[in-house]
């Protein structure tokens, strides 16, 4: 082979590999689907400044503020102070009930009221049992309205006032309402005692009135029919 013919040959492998040179980018970009690939360098990424000042207090103003918010919030919801003023009236009602039924109650109204009976020929004892009976009973009203006139005199609500109006915590203000509401349900069952004294001495006051009335005609009737009631 001459010179000649391997310059020809040398010439022609040169040109075949600039021609699959050429043809290689678009075969591979067909073989990609026509999606270009995107190669991103962190350097190349921009910043967003409002968004980063806007975190640069986070750990030192932002975070601590809303924890103490949140304490705040729980202390309020979690601190009593607001209790103790209220006084159950029970024990007292009892007690004037229990004076008040003692003479006169629904046990023995019949025996000491018995109505329409003649009377003996002997009737002071028995005369003397209900007087005795009908006096103490409005006695003992008496001593009720005293003792609860008594307790009215003592009355102030100023601490629940001063506790409800004088904190910053809810829940104390919860009890404390809460307390002023006990005391208005007090106030009430105070009422119905008053009402309960008063219904024992009208009932006390209308039986002995018509036991009076009823027995003398008993009498009267029986001493005319010969001793006996029809």
């Amino acid at each position: 082979m001459s010179g000649r013919d391997t310059m020809q040959h040398v010439a022609a492998a040169a040109l075949l590999m600039g021609a699959a040179a050429l043809a290689w980018p678009p075969a591979a970009h067909a073989q990609l689907g026509g999606v270009e690939a995107v190669v991103t360098v962190p350097a190349s990424v921009e910043s967003d400044p409002a968004a980063e000042a806007s975190l640069t207090d986070i750990d030192t103003a932002q975070l601590p503020a809303i924890l103490q918010q949140q304490t705040s919030t729980a202390l309020s919801l979690t601190t009593p102070g607001g209790s103790g003023f209220y006084t159950p009236s029970a024990s007292l009602i009892s007690g004037l009930d229990q004076q008040l039924f003692a003479e006169v109650n629904s046990q023995n109204a019949s025996t000491l009221f018995p109505g329409f009976q003649p009377l003996s020929y002997y009737t002071i004892p028995a005369l003397q049992v209900i007087s005795s009976a009908a006096l103490r009973t409005y006695a003992n009203a008496l001593a009720a309205g005293q003792s609860q006139d008594a307790e009215l005199n003592g009355e102030n609500f100023s601490g629940i006032e001063r506790a409800s109006a004088g904190t910053t915590y809810t829940l104390t203000a919860i009890q404390a309402n809460t307390e002023a509401a006990l005391q208005v349900a007090s106030e009430l069952q105070y009422v119905r005692q008053l009402l309960i004294t008063l219904i024992e001495i009208e009932a006390t006051k209308a039986s002995e009135e018509m036991n009076e009335r009823s027995q003398e005609a008993a009498t009267s009737v029986a001493h005319f029919n010969g001793g006996t009631t029809p």
